[in-house]
């Protein structure tokens, strides 16, 4: 094995890692998005803030000023 075809086989093996290691970030990112979209987004009326709660929900309750909000339909 020549110098030419070991820095080609150090090349090819930093490609497939690189490869590997955005394909295990995607997999984690693609998780914490799922995660996500199965909670109900809350816009509270009275205090203006934004809350999530448990996917299923059709009001929740406002964690600053209690009040009782629609679930956000998009």
């Amino acid at each position: 094995m020549d110098l030419s075809e070991f820095f080609a086989l150090v090349l090819m093996c930093a490609l497939a890692l690189c490869g590997l290691a955005a394909w295990i970030l995607s997999r984690r990112q693609r998780r914490a998005y799922e995660k996500l979209a199965r909670t109900s987004t809350f816009h509270c009326l009275r205090c203006d803030s934004v809350y999530a709660a448990p996917q299923g929900s059709e009001t929740g309750v406002c964690p600053k000023c209690g009040y009782k909000n629609p679930r956000l339909r998009f």
